[in-house]
């Protein structure tokens, strides 16, 4: 006799369904956080950089949240970045700048949250649960840049960079997604380093959230794989 199952208790997760919302999710990332910094963004380059970070906080919200309500709101919270933005390049303004920076920040923020909520969750490891670790950590990363954006359109100087920029103060973007990321990693060239207080204390949270976040996750997926053999060995 077949389970019957109750309407409104069936559930759709992208780590458990066929769903591939997270795939293109995790595309989008590679592609703002790898690509970009290989490139100094001209004008139509920030503005491709900007519909690049509309489409992936779109589809990670699609991917990872399921209350449509939030989904909404947080795709209506990039759209109005982008717009902030397009407004921001015709007339610049400390003010836009900020508001700019603070809106994505918010939306990578929530989705970092929802995205480690769907991984971390109960049930057996899958190739989507591995999607999303991948994603959650490339998102982390984006989330302060966004954080060092904001430091940096108040203190210019904030983030000392041995190379002279090719372009005007504050830096780009791709500058601080770099930044971010050797900090994440915990590489540390030496062509880069914090010299505002408050970017320290940002990349010394970001440097233990690096580390603590792959320790937690693989452990995390060991524990689930360990959890889930007995349960198929009692079935066989």
């Amino acid at each position: 006799m077949k389970p019957t199952v109750k309407p409104g208790l069936r559930t759709v997760s992208i780590f458990f369904g066929r769903d591939r919302g997270m795939v293109f999710f995790l595309g989008f990332l590679v592609i703002a956080t790898i690509f970009v910094p290989m490139v100094t963004l001209s004008r139509p380059g920030r503005f491709a950089l900007a519909l690049v970070f509309v489409l992936t906080i779109i589809s990670g919200a699609c991917a990872t949240i399921h209350q449509r309500l939030v989904q909404y709101i947080v795709a209506a919270l990039a759209i109005l970045g982008l717009v902030v933005e397009l407004v921001a390049e015709r007339s610049p303004a400390h003010a836009t700048l900020v508001l700019d920076s603070t809106l994505k920040l918010v939306c990578l923020a929530v989705l970092v949250f929802m995205t480690l909520k769907r991984t971390l969750r109960p049930g057996p490891v899958t190739a989507y649960r591995v999607i999303g670790g991948i994603a959650g950590y490339l998102l982390i990363g984006m989330t302060w840049a966004f954080a060092y954006q904001l430091v940096v359109d108040q203190a210019p100087a904030a983030i000392h960079f041995e190379a002279p920029p090719a372009h005007a103060a504050p830096r780009q973007l791709n500058d601080l997604i770099y930044f971010s990321f050797v900090t994440l990693t915990t590489v540390g060239y030496g062509d880069v380093r914090p010299v505002h207080p408050v970017v320290r204390s940002l990349a010394v949270a970001e440097a233990l959230v690096g580390q603590l976040y792959l320790a937690i996750l693989i452990s995390s997926l060991v524990g689930m794989a360990l959890q889930a053999r007995p349960a198929d060995v009692a079935s066989q």
